[in-house]
């Protein structure tokens, strides 16, 4: 009579969905289980054959596999493709099968909370007890027999929350935005389109968009700042420039430092936007995390027009002189023989610091600067400066290498002046230095006569205190 031989036992299948940059955590997660199970067999994507088709491959991995456990770390990232093999794998356990019954978890960092999609499903926060806890059903789940195996779970747990150690949340973070964009739909280099999202923490976005939300759109976002006149030339300003270098983002140019600064309401609180970092979520589309670091400095507020023209001017001028003129006029040439790349690096670098600050600390055209002089005699001397200075700073630019002075912010050449440009730049430069001299003369002269008036100083007053 023959004996019945005993049922072989069965295997069970883990489908572990994660980020590519969490696979470290991931493997080290199969490896504990791996040591500490019998009968399972974990799947992770990078294990597919090169030369497969990827989307086959993880798809028969999700109809073969008992359970799935989603790795979720950082909610700020794009978690699209882990949601849909979530999604198949949910899908899976509406369909009766008498061979197995399906299982999802969700193992995240006790700082996370799991996207809403899953939020209905078993979670597992990375501490000791709740791992613990889940390590316990698993086991029991895949039918572990030995002892050994059993007794292991408070280690194993340990480790496992060690991993994720790395993520924890965070004590302090700098105020930060983020703007997802769809870079096919960036049709101009100055505006981002109106249903572009912008999302933050809910306090900071109420603070300075005025939404308790977490959420606007960038044609709501400029609606805001509409309602506040003094503020809101200086912010759409900023948001230009944000627009420029989330453009430049998108098309693999280089971002541009943002100078503008963006009010709370009618200020005089402000913040500086930094690009912190950009990352390719799927195709097309990308994410922009922008810093705002509160700013002591930037714009002048309730300031005349004119005058604030004329204050930028001078500040310009300043720059001018002691970054520009007084470092290199003297010496241009031996300069340009010594080393010609950092002569032409470290005036491409001074010129574009001191105009960028130019247009995005004082948005003032050379008609305000004009208006603000009263004789007639100072405002011909201001035509004529502003007449001559764009054939003044091509000359410059020509001399550097550069034809248009639009697109000044591309690498310098490292070969050696040629007379030619070597002589454009050497009179570009002497005829800024006059050019700068007659300003400088004359808006001081100017900017203290506007301020004595302000303080109700007479010019009999003035000359007393002088000699006192």
């Amino acid at each position: 009579m023959n004996t019945p031989s005993s049922a072989a036992p069965r295997n069970y299948n883990i489908f572990f969905s994660h980020k590519v940059k969490d696979e470290p955590v991931t493997r080290k997660i199969i490896d504990l289980l791996h040591r500490h199970t019998d009968n399972v067999q974990c799947f992770i994507s990078e294990d597919i054959e090169k030369g497969k088709n990827w989307r086959d491959e993880i798809a028969e991995h999700l109809k073969l596999s008992s359970l799935l456990v989603l790795i979720f770390t950082d909610p700020e990232e794009d978690w699209g493709w882990c949601l849909y093999e979530t999604g198949f794998f949910d899908a899976l356990t509406q369909i009766p099968d008498a061979a197995q019954a399906r299982r999802i978890y969700c193992l995240h960092n006790p700082s996370a909370t799991p996207p809403s999609p899953i939020a209905n499903l078993q979670t597992i926060a990375a501490e000791p007890e709740d791992v613990s806890r889940w390590l316990s059903g698993l086991f029991e789940y895949t039918k572990q027999t030995k002892k050994e195996f059993l007794n292991d779970i408070p280690e194993i747990a340990n480790q496992i929350c060690g991993l994720f150690a790395n993520a924890k949340k965070s004590i302090y973070c700098a105020k930060s935005i983020n703007i997802v964009l769809q870079c096919s739909s960036l049709k101009s280099v100055d505006d981002l389109p109106e249903d572009t999202i912008i999302k933050g923490d809910n306090g900071f976005m109420e603070e300075l968009f005025g939404t308790n939300s977490g959420e606007i759109d960038w044609k709501s976002a400029k609606e805001r700042f509409s309602e506040f006149p003094n503020s809101s030339e200086a912010n759409f300003s900023a948001l230009k420039e944000i627009s420029r270098a989330a453009y430049c983002v998108c098309n693999n140019k280089k971002v541009l430092p943002i100078q503008g600064t963006v009010f709370v309401e009618q200020g005089p609180k402000r913040y500086r936007p930094v690009i912190s970092h950009a990352n390719k979520l799927s195709t097309g589309r990308v994410s922009c995390q922008i810093l705002l670091i509160e700013e002591v400095g930037g714009q002048l507020q309730n300031v005349d027009k004119y005058l604030g023209a004329l204050l930028t001017g001078i500040r310009m001028g300043v720059r001018i002189r002691w970054e520009v003129i007084r470092p290199f006029i003297s010496k241009i040439r031996i300069l340009a023989s010594i080393d010609p790349r950092k002569l032409r690096l470290d005036l491409q670098t001074c010129f574009n610091n001191i105009f960028i600050e130019g247009e995005f600390r004082g948005i003032y055209s050379p008609a305000d600067v004009w208006d603000a002089f009263e004789s007639s005699e100072d405002q011909s001397k201001i035509l004529g400066m502003i007449e001559g200075f764009d054939h003044t700073y091509r000359k410059i630019w020509k001399g550097l290498g550069f034809i248009d002075v639009t697109e000044t912010f591309g690498e310098v050449s490292n070969q050696p002046f040629s007379d030619q440009d070597l002589t454009l730049l050497d009179t570009g430069l002497r005829e800024l230095e006059k050019m700068n001299r007659d300003f400088l003369d004359i808006a001081v002269a100017r900017a203290g006569v506007v301020i004595r008036e302000e303080l109700g100083i007479t010019t009999q007053s003035a000359g007393i205190v002088a000699h006192a």
